[in-house]
């Protein structure tokens, strides 16, 4: 099957402005950074989060997307804002942005990592948790399913999706150049805008 969506017509669009001739391997999340490790792939993307973690063994081009992050909860017990965090339950999916940002700016909150989102989601209609973060894109799709929650903008998350290169790899130069060329002309917004909806 064609491979398609925000990360790979992205990659295309690099590759063009690179002048390469890219091959694409579609793989499981977890097998990209292995692979970059073994050096049987030269740059993986795929909405890969930058950590101060995976920048100890990777390196990473300039952040094509940064996540805002909403809190999906009940009608009747809103939480608008950070400082209404402390001392609720709160969950997200494990491994995540939503995950990071929490452990980094909501000292106090018990954190309750899931899985899945829409466990998460079953969790919070349960009463089991008090919210739920997750970026805003999700946000809206959960609470047009489920009438009873809501949602609201809490933060810009402190890290962004981009390409992880192999340590000291010779395309972070270029893969950077060619990602502020697509920015200067628009066309990253445009990408963002068709695949992610116009907020970014």
């Amino acid at each position: 099957g064609e491979l398609v969506g925000l990360d790979i017509e992205l990659a295309q669009m690099i590759e063009k402005e690179l002048g390469k001739e890219a091959v694409f391997e579609n793989m499981k999340f977890g097998s990209i950074l292995a692979a970059l490790q073994n050096g049987s792939v030269d740059a993986g993307i795929s909405t890969i989060t930058v950590t101060k973690e995976r920048k100890k063994n990777f390196d990473f081009s300039a952040p094509y997307y940064t996540e805002s992050l909403s809190m999906v909860f009940s009608k009747g017990l809103p939480l608008t804002s950070k400082a209404q965090l402390s001392g609720k339950k709160i969950a997200c999916q494990l491994g995540t942005t939503m995950e990071i940002w929490l452990k980094n700016n909501a000292p106090g909150t018990e954190i309750i990592s899931m899985d899945n989102n829409n466990q998460a989601i079953e969790a919070l209609k349960a009463g089991h948790v008090e919210g739920v973060l997750v970026d805003s894109f999700q946000a809206s799709a959960f609470t047009d399913k489920n009438p009873e929650l809501t949602h609201e903008f809490i933060a810009q998350s402190d890290t962004g999706y981009a390409i992880a290169l192999a340590k000291g790899s010779s395309l972070k130069g270029e893969i950077n150049a060619a990602l502020k060329r697509l920015e200067t002309s628009g066309t990253l917004q445009k990408l963002q805008e068709k695949w992610l909806g116009s907020a970014s």
